[in-house]
C-alpha cells in the first residue's frame, strides 16, 4: 500500500492537510478528554461512526500529531480500539501502528518540516518497534 499516495490524494481531495478540517469533512467527531497520562489518544467505531478522543493535556502540536495518528486508523483499519502512546504495549497489531504512523508522518510533512519520505523509509527498511516511531513522533512533538 502507497500510503504517500493516499495521503496525497487524501490532501487534494479535501483542499487542505489540516487534520481537523480533514476528519469533520469524513464525518469523524474529535473530543478532547482528560485521559491517562499513558494515552494519548484512540480510535473507536460506534454502531459505525467514527470518534477520536485525544488528551486535552497536550499540547496543541501533540494533539495534532496524534490526531494524524489516528485518522491513518481512521483511514486504514476496520478494527477497533488502536492507542498511540510510545511508553507501553497498548497495540493491538504492529502493521497497524506501522502504517498508522507513516500516514502521520505523510500527513505532517505537509504542515511542518518533517521529511515524511525519510521517516516512511525508516519505518519500511528496518521496520522498528512501534514503540520507537513512537518515541521519534514524540521528539516531533516536543521540538
Amino acid at each position: 500500500m502507497n500510503l504517500k499516495i493516499r495521503v496525497k490524494n487524501l490532501v487534494k481531495k479535501h483542499g487542505t492537510a489540516n487534520p481537523s478540517y480533514i476528519a469533520r469533512n469524513l464525518g469523524i467527531r474529535i473530543f478532547t478528554a482528560p485521559l491517562p497520562d499513558t494515552v494519548r489518544g484512540f480510535l473507536v467505531r460506534v454502531l459505525r461512526r467514527k470518534f477520536i478522543f485525544i488528551n486535552e493535556n497536550l499540547s496543541d502540536f501533540s494533539q495534532q500529531v496524534v490526531l494524524c495518528h489516528e485518522l491513518g486508523h481512521a483511514r486504514l483499519h476496520t478494527g477497533y480500539g488502536y492507542y498511540f502512546h510510545p511508553d507501553t504495549t497498548y497495540y493491538v497489531a504492529s502493521t497497524h501502528e506501522r502504517e498508522a504512523n507513516e500516514f502521520a508522518a505523510h500527513l505532517l510533512s505537509y504542515n511542518h518540516d518533517i521529511d515524511g519520505i525519510a521517516l516512511a523509509a525508516i519505518i519500511q527498511e528496518k521496520r522498528p518497534d512501534p514503540k520507537t516511531v513512537h518515541k521519534i513522533l514524540s521528539e516531533f512533538i516536543l521540538s
